[in-house]
């Protein structure tokens, strides 16, 4: 039986996580930051970036969306209140290869419209945009090509 398309966005989003994970060690030290626990925590927008430039590598349409938790709702609610996040969307869906940092999956992929996730602005400073653009330079360069063989 062939994958469905949410199917194949799952696989996809998994083998791109398993990916990442190898990255971020390196992204929290150049930023100076200790290690976290969840992993993936506080690499949400670089993380974002690099999964809609593979998507977008490979011929489907994504985009990286955000929200400020300083702004009123928006990101991503959990516990009660808004919490500054980013994912990507595509083809109707949510990709989010960071949703561990709330409890979730790893990986969650879901229909665009959960009302968990509210589009916003990214207020990060430009040189914190720069070097997000570096990490994912960076991480390009590394990647294998996996979408060869799927």
């Amino acid at each position: 039986m062939p994958e469905t398309e949410k199917q194949q966005l799952i696989r996809t989003a998994t083998l791109i996580r398993r990916f990442l994970e190898t990255q971020w060690p390196g992204w929290h030290h150049k930023r100076g930051r200790p290690v976290q626990e969840p992993l993936s925590r506080g690499t949400c927008q670089t993380s974002s970036l690099f999964v809609a430039e593979i998507l977008r590598r490979n011929g489907i349409q994504a985009k990286v969306v955000q929200g400020n938790s300083l702004h009123q709702n928006e990101g991503y609610y959990w516990k009660g209140r808004w919490h500054g996040h980013a994912w990507v969307e595509t083809l109707g869906y949510i990709i989010d290869v960071t949703a561990d940092q709330f409890d979730r999956h790893a990986v969650s992929v879901i229909e665009t419209g959960s009302e968990n996730y509210k589009a916003g602005s990214d207020t990060a400073t430009p040189g914190a945009r720069e070097l997000r653009g570096e990490f994912v330079r960076n991480a390009l360069l590394n990647w294998p090509e996996i979408f060869e063989d799927t």
